[in-house]
């Protein structure tokens, strides 16, 4: 009987001190979960997505919190990232879409870190300007059903947050270039391509390419000049005004060009090989024409001429070898003469 008890009380100490170890361990856990700084916030334990059954509706409670703002709550900076990535990508992208090409691009914002942690309504601020920043970025949408495919953030210990954002697209055969510059959107410039160009020629980039893209500057917009009046067309003429050279050197693609660094206006290196057969492709040509048209047009826009047009479209083919520079760099250059309509009135004698 002696024996029995012994044993009971061996079993009964067992169950207490398993019974004190998962307390212990329970506080110690609970401790991990919400650690309370001197100054007053509570540092929320990182998420886990692996242990969420609902990863979804964690995000979504996560965004009932921020309206809250609740400053003694804190959020160390890898795990504010992560529930800021998650909220990006739940509400502006989509990854059941049709593609065949994908677009990188960073953006930059700042957000209040303090002691190593955000505080819950500054990273409430933080993502409303997320939200704005990503909603600007889609205005610049040029591609063919562009989409937003997926979307990353991370913060420094600076508070910079950099919001790395991968875009979709369907590279067809309307997605010529990245931006147009003349035509209003690039079915327009697809439209114009298929009218001048043709796969079929060869376009040398001193030879054909020069002399087509110089014929068909020539040909824009001058039937838009004359109102014909009721007796047939009336009298319209140009005054000079100005006249302006565009070339590779100052006149750059923000958005990316097929040519060296990048020019609007045809430019490219090589030996002296390349640079005598050079052949632009009939993508390159299109460039050509909608970069040409647009920079003649808009010299006249940024340089505040009324009632002023090209006149004369003219395109140089120069070849030139920087000193102790390996390569040949061959280019164009754009000379544009410019005047303003007038319309005489009474009309010239030899409209009488």
């Amino acid at each position: 009987m002696r024996t029995h008890k012994i044993v009971f009380a061996i079993i009964a100490m067992a169950i207490l001190a398993t019974a004190v170890a998962i307390v212990s361990c329970k506080k110690n856990n609970e401790s991990a979960l919400n650690v309370t700084s001197p100054k007053g916030y509570t540092v929320q334990q990182a998420a886990d997505i692996r242990q969420m059954e609902d990863p979804q509706a964690y995000i979504l409670d996560f965004k009932k919190k921020l309206t809250e703002s609740k400053d003694n709550e804190a959020f160390e900076l890898d795990d504010a990232a992560w529930h800021l990535s998650c909220l990006a990508n739940l509400e502006f992208c989509n990854v059941n879409v049709e593609y065949d090409d994908f677009q990188f691009d960073t953006l930059e914002m700042q957000v209040n870190v303090m002691d190593g942690v955000i505080l819950l309504g500054d990273l409430r601020t933080a993502y409303e300007q997320m939200c704005a920043k990503i909603q600007q970025f889609k205005k610049g949408f040029n591609h063919c059903d562009q989409n937003l495919y997926f979307i990353k953030l991370s913060i420094g210990a600076d508070g910079n947050v950099k919001i790395a954002l991968m875009t979709s697209y369907t590279a067809t055969s309307k997605d010529l270039i990245d931006h147009t510059w003349y035509f209003s959107d690039e079915f327009s410039a697809l439209l114009a391509c298929n009218e001048y160009f043709s796969t079929d020629s060869t376009y040398l980039w001193n030879g054909l390419a020069a002399t087509e893209l110089q014929r068909i500057l020539n040909l824009y917009e001058h039937h838009e000049y004359g109102i014909p009046g009721p007796g047939g067309s009336i009298q319209e003429v140009f005054f000079p005004t100005r006249d302006h050279t565009f070339n590779y050197v100052s006149d750059n693609d923000p958005y990316g060009s097929p040519f060296y660094v990048n020019s609007r206006v045809f430019a490219g290196e090589g030996d002296a090989v390349s640079s005598s057969t050079f052949i632009l492709s009939k993508d390159e040509m299109c460039y050509c024409l909608d970069s040409y048209l647009g920079l003649g047009y808009d010299f006249i826009a940024d340089n505040l001429y009324s009632y002023e047009h090209p006149i004369c479209w003219q395109i140089d083919c120069l070849i030139y070898h920087p000193q102790n520079y390996k390569w040949w760099i061959y280019y164009h250059n754009l000379y544009v003469e410019y005047g303003r309509l007038i319309t005489p009135n009474p009309p010239g004698p030899g409209n009488d």
